[in-house]
């Protein structure tokens, strides 16, 4: 007996001692060095077997998944629906053949869809489908001629026309219920039902950052529920159809007795009046009474003693098919009459009968798990992909919330159905209910990680098992930015419990402008705002110390662009909005700090840090570690020192456009703590005194979203430069109007001289710059401190000057 390499391998008859030795070294886990030599081969023919058996599947399973597959044996389902209505209505017998040879061909490949199909899927094999396909495959016999006329007996001329008429009755009872067969193997391959409702909830999304993701193939996955439920109705229609289909005809009278015919009373009478006076008369008058009928007799013969009379048309019953012919047989004589016209009308009712049942069965689909797909699968499925696309990206549960805000809810919406719609019922389903829960929940893990915390959140919702919420760093590169409410001590002692709405109100001012300008905000501590504008692995080329950015990326173009312009458009706004101009006219606030204006300092750092969660499994908070961020608040506290609202690293100065260069000014460069090397300072000087109050920001969070990803878009494409910004907007012009060329040159020139050491020239040009721009507070910081030494520089002076105890 031959035995496979698997088979061998698994007998215990054959070299079990080799066995133990594979099976042994495989279980310990050292490989296949250590299985002995003597058993090598076992276990590359077990090997090999395995393989070629897992490949065999794959290509079986490539086949029945390929669309040209599954196409052919669409098209052949439909085709052996009507197949054999088609021979019998529209061709005459001597095409039959063809049609039983196709018949054939098509038997053989639905053998091996159902073979390949038992073997390549294993909850296939033996499940419902399964002996569905296989009573579909045996439902083809009919229609093969060659086979089924022998089987059921009627090629026999022996047989009369009512035995004839029986077989034929009880053939098409089978082909009608095998049918239905046929039609659920047809249902089943395309999915009619499933994939036109997915395909209408089918979506393209777009996450914050204009990112496009779409679902597999376009279509939002099935869910379990939803897959179960559909599954479950599908066979209760296809039973309840099929039982329907198969007994109902059962219960009929004309099933069990064929009704007598004339054709089969009028040859007994001739058959009585043979050799009798009169029987010309009635054999005439049984002519003429069927020749033009619409089943004509085409034939009649009957024997008189040695006399043979044969009576006959132009249509000849051999060319007839057997089911195309009712022949009466008695002692003497025999008629033969022609079904043809009842044979093509039950074809063409047959056809119209098997469109019915699809449709039915297709309106059973689609309306019997209607409500209980409204009402549960569909929701389920709607949380699944909100769920999904919050895991994602966790920053889309906002725009989710907004969405669900705007858009009309599920009672309130018409429900469509073919052609007719109706208004739902206002009603709170528990479903709905907890897919607004959901949105909300997300919104607020959204709201309170912000887009440091995003990648807890997704890791999180994507595992399961219990919430992690401290996960390792992610090392990434960013800008910095850190903003203060000034004098807030005193503010706050004064304005008290309404101390919340004002530091509320500035951050909507902060959050709102920076989001729109590809910013997000991270930290609120207390009179504090940390701002971050992320770059992505694409846009650098050496994320250390010094950061390298790569030029050829556009964002790394454009990004320190956008966060000195949501600055200064912040400064703009705080001066400008009806909001914050109330304060300036608070009783308390002027009585304590005259002439009181809403103020803030900034700072802007670039570099890297490690984002990610900080605190316990008590409490965290999802933020950014590194001394490059600690570096954006001491640029924003030693604002007050050089008496500017905006203080700019040199690192963040080298990544501005050439242009947006040209809006900042080198104030001085220093050391300080948590910086190594001298650092240089930059400001882009602002004066609120030419803004006017205006219109305050529209709450509307939709409207700020969608511009920011039209801007990106822009930025993105090459449409906008970053630079044009600065050059288009009134607010950054009307903050710049106070400072002329003439006060630049003068201090850039009074700067020179005072890095290099020339302090008395230094002080010249300082208080020639003053006079043009009296009080400007870098210039009056360097003259104070030169001034300290009398204007001599110091002999260990490099240009730089120290503020680590400052």
């Amino acid at each position: 007996m031959h035995l496979s390499s698997n088979q061998a391998y698994q007998s215990s008859e054959f070299q079990p001692a080799a066995s133990q030795d594979v099976e042994s070294a495989l279980k310990i886990g050292e490989g296949y060095e250590s299985i002995p030599l003597s058993s090598r081969s076992i276990f590359d023919a077990t090997q090999e077997s395995s393989t070629s058996s897992n490949s065999f599947v794959k290509l079986l399973s490539w086949i029945l998944d390929s669309h040209a597959y599954v196409f052919i044996v669409s098209v052949l389902t439909i085709w052996v629906l009507f197949s054999d209505d088609i021979r019998i209505s529209a061709c005459t017998k001597e095409a039959d053949n063809y049609f039983f040879g196709i018949s054939t061909a098509i038997l053989c490949l639905f053998s091996f869809d159902l073979v390949a199909s038992f073997i390549a899927r294993k909850d296939y094999r033996c499940s419902f489908y399964f002996w569905l396909d296989l009573l579909s495959t045996l439902s083809i016999i009919p229609d093969i001629g060659w086979i089924w006329y022998p089987l059921i007996g009627i090629n026999s001329d022996s047989e009369d026309g009512q035995t004839k008429v029986k077989y034929s009755k009880t053939a098409s009872q089978g082909n009608q219920a095998s049918r239905i067969v046929r039609i659920v193997r047809l249902i089943r391959l395309i999915r009619i039902v499933k994939l036109y409702k997915n395909a209408r909830i089918a979506m393209i999304e777009e996450d914050d950052e204009g990112q496009v993701h779409t679902e597999i193939d376009m279509i939002p996955q099935e869910s379990r529920v939803g897959k179960k439920l559909s599954d479950l109705t599908m066979k209760r229609v296809i039973v309840l159809v099929f039982i329907l289909i198969s007994f109902i005809p059962l219960f009929n009278l004309d099933f069990y007795v064929t009704p007598e015919r004339s054709w089969t009373f009028g040859l007994e009478t001739i058959e009585h009046f043979l050799g009798q006076d009169g029987f010309i008369n009635v054999r005439d008058e049984y002519i003429n009474y069927h020749e033009d009928d619409r089943r004509p007799l085409i034939y009649l013969t009957y024997t008189y003693g040695n006399d043979i009379y044969i009576w006959k048309t132009s249509t000849n019953p051999d060319d007839l098919r057997d089911t195309e012919k009712y022949i009466v047989n008695e002692v003497h004589s025999q008629a033969i009459i022609d079904l043809r016209s009842d044979t093509h009308l039950d074809s063409e009712l047959n056809i119209c009968k098997t469109i019915f049942v699809c449709i039915l069965l297709t309106f059973g689909a689609l309306t019997f798990t209607r409500d209980a797909e409204d009402l549960v699968v569909f929701p389920i499925e709607s949380m699944i992909r909100k769920i999904r696309k919050i895991a994602r990206n966790p920053l889309n549960a906002c725009i989710l919330s907004s969405e669900s805000r705007s858009a009309s809810s599920i009672e309130n919406q018409k429900k469509k159905f073919l052609c007719f719609s109706r208004k739902a019922e206002k009603a709170e389903y528990e479903t709905t209910v907890l897919e607004n829960t959901i949105v909300k929940i997300g919104a607020l893990l959204a709201l309170g990680f912000g887009e440091a915390g995003s990648k807890i959140i997704a890791t999180n919702m994507e595992k399961s098992g219990d919430v992690d919420p401290v996960l390792q760093g992610n090392k990434i590169a960013a800008i910095y930015g850190f903003c203060d409410i000034r004098n807030f001590t005193d503010t706050t002692e004064e304005l008290q419990e309404s101390v919340m709405v004002f530091v509320n109100e500035i951050a909507y001012i902060v959050h709102t402008v920076t989001h729109q300008l590809m910013g997000a905000a991270n930290k609120n501590i207390g009179d504090a705002f940390l701002i971050v504008w992320k770059f992505g692995e694409d846009d650098v080329l050496e994320l250390d110390d010094p950061l390298v950015l790569n030029h050829n990326s556009r964002k790394a173009g454009f990004l320190g662009d956008l966060a000195l312009l949501s600055f200064l458009k912040v400064i703009a706004k705080i001066n400008k909005d009806p909001k914050m101009l109330k304060y300036r006219n608070h009783g308390r606030l002027i009585k304590r700090m005259p002439n009181y204006a809403v103020k803030m300092g900034f700072g802007l750092h670039v570099g890297w840090s490690i984002e990610g969660a900080i605190g316990s499994e008590f409490k965290i908070d999802a933020s950014y570690l590194s001394p490059h961020v600690n570096m954006s608040g001491r640029l924003e506290e030693t604002t007050k020192l050089y008496g500017v609202p905006l203080l700019l690293s040199g690192a963040f100065y080298d990544i501005l456009s050439p242009t947006v260069q040209g809006y900042c000014r080198h104030l001085d460069t220093v050391m300080i703590k948590g910086h190594a090397s001298p650092l240089r300072l930059y400001t882009s000087d602002v004066d609120p005194s030419n803004i006017f109050p205006g219109e305050g920001l529209d709450k509307n969070k939709e409207q700020t979203t969608r511009l920011r990803k039209a801007l990106k878009s822009k930025l993105d494409r090459g449409q906008l430069e970053s630079w044009e910004l600065f050059e288009d907007s009134r607010e950054v012009a009307a903050l710049k109007e106070p400072f002329t060329e003439e006060f630049y040159d003068k201090h850039r020139k009074g700067l020179e001289a005072y890095l290099k050491g020339d302090w008395l020239d230094a002080k010249g040009f300082f208080e020639a710059a003053l006079l043009v721009k009296p009080g400007d507070g870098p210039t009056v910081t360097l003259l104070s401190f030169m001034k300290e030494s009398n204007f001599e520089a110091p002999l260990e002076w490099e240009g730089c000057r120290d503020l680590i105890d400052k």
